[in-house]
């Protein structure tokens, strides 16, 4: 018999084989099935408890941030190398927070003045999101976007106007105002506290009217803030803080061992960040573990019933040798493939409908949105093809024990 025409026969007989033997396959399906189905809803449930604490985190814009500990001098041309770093997604840096505080006056409302801690701020700024602190240029100046809470307690919106009043100590004490316009309003997430998100200038400014020796009026000390006091002044800017944001949480640990190592104090995440990671890793080599023995049980159990099968049937494969065909390698291993294929698929169903219970029973106590149970595309992608790859390895030994069968033990006495 030729080749070309032996693979498929042995193909379709080994079909009819499996199929007159339909309960025992079920059988052998189910119990493989067994085996991956626990491995399968194990791996969702590490994957949803990772992700889920991932994205609890990555939601709190603050995660990435680090911040300068304790007030001390920083200057610009640091502050823009350390922006340059490719861990490094964000920096900004802070005027004194004591001189910071200002009082903000809705239009016609003194009554619901609220004092404001002035924070700097530019476009691309994490704290903002989706807003981004876009505050037109040429008009930074009259610019602010506030936090949820500081737009509550003056009840103002996108577009309102406010007044700013800077005062300084001195004899006599002195006043500025400066008209303000609301830009936007920052998510809740971006500060619990009453802030405003101003440009870098104006918050210069109001540091610069407060505390430069000697004093200042109020257009003068807008005229000498940001960029303008590296030209008028002749000297590198100093700024006693800064707030950065890493780019990716995982570097912030890094970030903040780097800062240790140049003596510079800074309130991070890296704690936290190092938990999240380290129950990454350990769940990790758990399954790992947990997979090693499950996904060997599996394959053992499947190539050992292929071996057993052979041995069975060891007349009728003979029989198929001495009558001429070809290719009984393929015997076993295409029976193979067909059970493992099963029992991966009937697996994957009883994975998902639990995962998918799973989910329900925990969906109150769970954040909107997320999932304790998670099996994504990729599980079920790699699954299968370990189980088309494994299949085969587990039974080509079976499939060489069919092709060794000699033709005359088809017509001896077993």
């Amino acid at each position: 018999m030729k080749p070309s025409a032996a693979f498929p026969l042995v193909f379709r007989l080994a079909w009819r084989d499996l199929w007159s033997e339909k309960v025992m396959a079920l059988c052998l399906v189910i119990g493989l099935s067994a085996t991956a189905a626990p491995l399968l809803l194990l791996a969702g449930l590490k994957a949803g408890l990772v992700e889920g604490m991932r994205t609890t985190l990555l939601q709190d814009p603050h995660i990435r941030e680090i911040d300068s500990a304790t007030n001390r001098t920083f200057t610009a041309t640091w502050l823009d190398e350390l922006a340059h770093r490719p861990d490094v997604a964000f920096v900004m840096p802070r005027t004194r927070t004591l001189a910071a505080s200002v009082l903000l006056v809705p239009r016609d409302r003194r009554e619901e003045a609220r004092r404001v801690e002035l924070l700097p701020t530019r476009s691309g700024d994490p704290l903002l999101g989706n807003q981004q602190a876009r505050l037109p240029k040429g008009q930074a100046d009259q610019n602010i976007i506030l936090s949820a809470s500081a737009a509550a307690s003056l009840h103002v919106q996108p577009g309102d106007s406010l007044m700013m009043r800077v005062s300084r100590l001195g004899t006599p004490p002195e006043t500025a105002l400066q008209p303000l316009r609301v830009a936007a309003v920052a998510p809740a997430s971006a500060s619990g506290r009453d802030v405003g998100f101003v440009s870098l200038p104006l918050a210069e400014a109001v540091e610069l009217y407060r505390e430069h020796t000697p004093p200042l009026d109020w257009q003068a000390a807008l005229q000498l803030g940001g960029k303008a006091s590296n030209d008028q002044r002749n000297v590198e800017t100093l700024y006693p803080g800064f707030r950065l944001y890493a780019r990716h949480m995982e570097n912030v640990p890094a970030l903040s061992h780097w800062f240790a190592a140049q003596n510079v104090d800074v309130v991070s995440q890296a704690g936290e960040i190092d938990r999240l990671l380290t129950l990454d890793r350990s769940l990790s080599a758990l399954f790992l573990l947990t997979a090693i023995l499950g996904i060997s049980g599996f394959f053992l159990a499947l190539g050992t019933g292929m071996w057993a099968l052979v041995q069975r049937k060891r007349l009728s494969l003979a029989t198929m040798g001495f009558f001429g065909v070809r290719g009984m390698l393929w015997f076993p291993v295409f029976q193979g493939e067909c059970l493992a294929l099963a029992a991966i698929g009937l697996a994957l169903g009883g994975a998902t409908l639990m995962g998918a219970a799973i989910n329900l029973v925990f969906a109150h106590v769970l954040p909107s949105g997320q999932k304790l149970c998670l099996l994504q595309p990729a599980v079920y992608g790699a699954a299968l093809g370990l189980t088309l790859l494994g299949a085969f390895v587990a039974t080509v030994l079976a499939g060489w024990r069919a092709s060794r069968l000699q033709p005359w033990e088809g017509v001896s006495a077993p």
